[in-house]
């Protein structure tokens, strides 16, 4: 690759490294412990609705206290920032640029008695929930608890519809 510049080659083996290397680190722990630390943990959350982060992009623990959450990613720098406001960014630009995550993607909103439902934004790759595609069209789809969702076919940036009911 002689047109290549040595520093974009170097680029390239740290963020396929560092992917690797965080897969390493995931796997090397006892599944048992990371099981138990994860159940303590989840259950420390106060009664509500949740996103859980799921991929190595969206990891995290999203509380959906507000009437609508959307869901995005920055721009790149090869493209115009959108005005439009991103509640929760996923940082899906593998190689600095977008992978499936359009900058607008998808949105959480509540309804009333708490019932939730998923909103495709007319996304580009698509939003999936339980693996389908949903149709950009309606009202939104309803959520429950243990709910897969997918910004993209990938199953790469993905979140986990988690409901604490009161005990």
């Amino acid at each position: 690759m002689p047109d290549i510049d040595p520093l974009f080659l170097k680029l390239d083996q740290l963020i396929s490294q560092s992917r690797l290397n965080a897969l390493a680190v995931l796997l090397a722990g006892d599944r048992r412990e990371r099981l138990v630390r994860m159940m303590r943990s989840l259950g420390e959350l106060p009664q509500g609705a949740y996103l859980l982060g799921t991929g190595p992009s969206t990891v995290g623990i999203i509380r959906l206290s507000v009437d609508e959450v959307v869901l995005g990613r920055a721009a790149t720098p090869l493209e115009e920032p959108k005005e439009a406001v991103v509640d929760y960014v996923v940082n899906d630009t593998l190689y600095f640029t977008p992978h499936e995550v359009s900058r607008v993607h998808a949105k959480v909103i509540r309804q009333p008695q708490n019932q939730f439902f998923l909103v495709d934004i007319d996304s580009t790759c698509g939003t999936f929930l339980n693996g389908e595609r949903l149709s950009p069209v309606g009202e939104g789809y309803p959520l429950s608890h243990g709910d897969v969702i997918s910004l993209g076919p990938s199953q790469v940036s993905t979140y986990v519809f988690w409901v604490v009911s009161p005990t």
